[in-house]
């Protein structure tokens, strides 16, 4: 009775305490900042300018980003020039090459699109000329392929350098989808309809910077961009990346490396700890209020390798996870067409066909989107760069 007591007694207890919990929400958490995040750079060679601006958003917001959508965004010389830039989707500012000499210094005007009409402004900066790479290359690591680049400036004058990537991967789908299902047919899928071999892509999540100003030469050697993890899908059949390369003055570098560290470093109590970073745009009428980024001007540099899977060891790329829950349908043309967008396996498409004893189609295999139609997680076109 004594244990019976002490086992009813937990039970009351632990239902109060949880009937008492109220849940707690951080100010920090619904904060409505919405502040200015300014993306890009000021290119001065025969590249366009692109500027991507955004703002944040709450942290229990459903949306991660918020574009800023018809502001007014200028380049401007510290000779009183002025370049306008046009948004060519929502949030983003471009025009094609500029013409800017290298020898002036650039800044950036945005006029935010809000009802105060918010004006923005960077620090005059001067245009740095990216050297060229020297070269991309890669190794086998018992992790993985590791991606690294050479470069070097005869004149001593770059120092601080700073990298992004596209990557592209080709893959096949789980299952290869023979057939379209097109009003009441079922037609055979063309060559150009294929959607069992697509290229996926991704664009470098993480900063990626080097410096050689405690080296007496201004040379970069063997310096990692990324390193892709053996068993990844991006290893299953092919894998291209493009690299660019930027020239950064010693204060952008130093906002790059705070980034980083704030972002991307924080994961031991050995780390460093997260602290303000200071970008060189500001609101001209309230010098308190955030904004995030850093502009800079001057020429970028870039290369592409491109890899099929000879190149490294053959069990590598065996990552199928986004199929591990594929399955297929055997769907009977005995009533009809209808059936085979019946409900229960609605949503599918025609596989394979399957046939009698006299070669007649009686019905077909089907799945899912998921695990036929790899278009859902890339594109069907082959890049041309992509070896034949």
């Amino acid at each position: 009775m004594k244990v019976l007591l002490q086992f009813i007694t937990g039970i009351i207890l632990t239902v109060l305490l949880f009937s008492c919990r109220e849940q707690y929400t951080p100010p920090q958490i619904t904060a409505n900042s919405n502040y200015l995040v300014v993306e890009g750079l000021i290119n001065t060679g025969t590249d366009s300018t692109i500027i991507k601006l955004s703002r944040t958003v709450k942290l229990n917001a459903k949306t991660t980003t918020q574009t800023e959508t018809h502001a007014v965004v200028t380049v401007e010389s510290d000779a009183n020039a002025t370049y306008p830039l046009k948004e060519i989707k929502p949030g983003t500012y471009a025009s094609p090459a500029l013409g800017l000499s290298t020898t002036a210094k650039y800044r950036l005007r945005i006029i935010a699109n809000t009802n105060t009409h918010t004006t923005y402004l960077s620090d005059f900066t001067v245009a740095k000329d990216s050297p060229p790479m020297d070269s991309l290359g890669y190794t086998i690591q018992p992790n993985g392929l590791q991606i690294y680049v050479n470069a070097h400036d005869a004149s001593n004058n770059t120092r601080y350098y700073r990298w992004d990537y596209v990557e592209t991967w080709n893959f096949y789908s789980m299952y290869n989808s023979g057939y379209i299902a097109v009003d009441t047919s079922i037609i055979s899928r063309t060559l150009t309809q294929q959607i069992f071999s697509c290229w996926g892509t991704n664009v470098s999540p993480d900063i990626v910077l080097a410096s050689s100003a405690k080296l007496t030469q201004d040379v970069i050697y063997n310096s990692i961009i990324t390193t892709v993890p053996s068993a990844s899908e991006k290893l299953s059949l092919g894998y291209s990346i493009l690299v660019k390369q930027y020239a950064l003055t010693q204060d952008a570098f130093n906002f790059w490396q705070n980034l980083k560290k704030n972002t991307e470093l924080l994961g031991s109590i050995f780390d460093a700890q997260p602290s303000q970073i200071q970008g060189n745009i500001h609101n001209i009428n309230d010098a308190t209020e955030p904004v995030f980024g850093y502009i800079s001007a001057g020429t970028v540099q870039q290369k592409r390798i491109t890899l099929l899977n000879t190149s490294w060891p053959k069990e590598w790329g065996s990552d199928r996870s986004a199929y591990n829950n594929c399955g297929y349908d055997v769907v009977l043309m005995k009533d009809g067409y209808g059936t085979f967008y019946g409900n229960t396996i609605l949503n599918q498409i025609p596989l394979y066909s399957i046939v009698n004893g006299s070669g007649i189609i009686i019905g077909y295999y089907a799945s899912t989107r998921i695990c036929a139609d790899c278009t859902l997680r890339g594109s069907n076109k082959k890049p041309s760069y992509w070896p034949q």
